[in-house]
């Protein structure tokens, strides 16, 4: 299968990334916890996994003689045998971590969800909120991270940025994300006031659960292009407010729980869950859900039992598919049922 001359490029400005990645990390890197009540906070700022450790990401990772390991799909290396940019091999330890809260809101605030990590329940509204809860805080503090990275005055940084993208194109970027920082102000006010007062029934939640593990997990707060039903949305993200969905995906020892939150006053937000939840066919609502995940989310983690089962021509699919995604000179992708040619919640592909 030949390379395009845009996937060529992309693997060669992966190559100088990933060389200037402890830079880049830890320019944009921010550690502040992400807490309303500041006066609680106790010192330091954990880095803390937006998915449990000891729970889905131990799920999920693959055991090769000592060497565990997983796939992000934001972890790219250049796979010199077939010449592609592939999915990079992540340890636990550092998959999906990010420095948003203190030692003492860290353990406090999620305690009801991480003291047993699989009590998940779908029926309890405190667990829907509270996994929500963090699904937004890592991405407003990814959000913020980003933002920082693109206004770095670092010459090495400006650099890597210049040969990613052109002038106007970082200048886009910083609009944009300031843009996106912006949506997340009323939300943040809101989400917090009802975590203060526990009015965890206050967010519009559609939760499922299957009976098996999927091959994948996610904590993010997803912008959609797509209605379930197909209408286009949000196409100019720079005209408007943003709808953005709150997205949890737990896999468990044995089964799997879905988590999807939106705000009550966003008309949009509901409406995408009401179709979802409506979706005649379960396979339908499989592969929409799998759409969605890969089109929109970057906190995204995918079981390497899943991945490593694939050809070497449908994995460099699938890779070359993420690129397209992840390139801001290209389309939104556009729903299909029939040619869409991912389905993580399908039970053939349990782990």
């Amino acid at each position: 299968m030949e390379e395009s001359g845009l996937n060529q490029e992309m693997i060669e400005l992966q190559k100088q990334f990933n060389k200037a990645l402890s830079k880049i990390r830890s320019i944009a890197n921010i550690k502040d916890c992400f807490h309303p009540n500041k006066s609680e906070c106790i010192l330091p700022i954990k880095s803390a996994h937006s998915l449990q450790r000891q729970g889905s990401l131990r799920i999920l990772e693959k055991d090769d003689r000592g060497n565990k390991y997983l796939y992000i799909h934001t972890e790219r290396e250049h796979n010199v045998q077939y010449d592609f940019l592939d999915l990079k091999k992540t340890g636990r330890k550092s998959a999906t971590t990010f420095d948003g809260f203190c030692s003492f809101h860290d353990t406090e605030l999620f305690k009801a969800i991480e003291n047993e990590p699989e009590i998940t329940d779908i029926d309890n509204d405190e667990h829907l909120f509270l996994h929500s809860y963090r699904s937004f805080a890592i991405s407003f503090h990814r959000k913020f991270e980003q933002w920082k990275l693109y206004n770095s005055e670092d010459p090495e940084i400006l650099e890597l940025l210049q040969k990613i993208y052109s002038v106007r194109a970082i200048e886009e970027l910083k609009i944009g994300v300031a843009a996106a920082l912006n949506d997340f102000k009323k939300p943040k006010i809101q989400i917090d006031e009802w975590l203060i007062n526990k009015k965890f029934s206050d967010l519009e939640y559609f939760a499922l659960e299957y009976s098996y593990t999927v091959s994948v997990g996610c904590s993010a707060y997803i912008t959609p292009h797509h209605l379930p039903s197909g209408k286009k949305i949000q196409m100019n993200p720079f005209s408007e407010l943003q709808t953005s969905i709150l997205t949890t995906v737990l896999p468990f020892s044995d089964r799997t729980i879905v988590i999807l939150g939106a705000f009550p006053d966003d008309k949009l937000g509901c409406q995408f869950l009401d179709e979802l939840e409506s979706m005649k066919y379960e396979i339908q609502q499989q592969k929409f859900l799998s759409f969605f995940l890969f089109d929109g989310a970057e906190n995204v983690v995918v079981s390497p039992k899943f991945i490593e089962k694939m050809t070497i021509k449908r994995r460099m699919e699938y890779c070359e598919l993420l690129n397209f995604v992840a390139d801001n000179r290209t389309p939104f992708l556009k729903f299909d049922t029939q040619k869409f040619p991912i389905n993580y919640f399908d039970r053939y592909n349990a782990i």
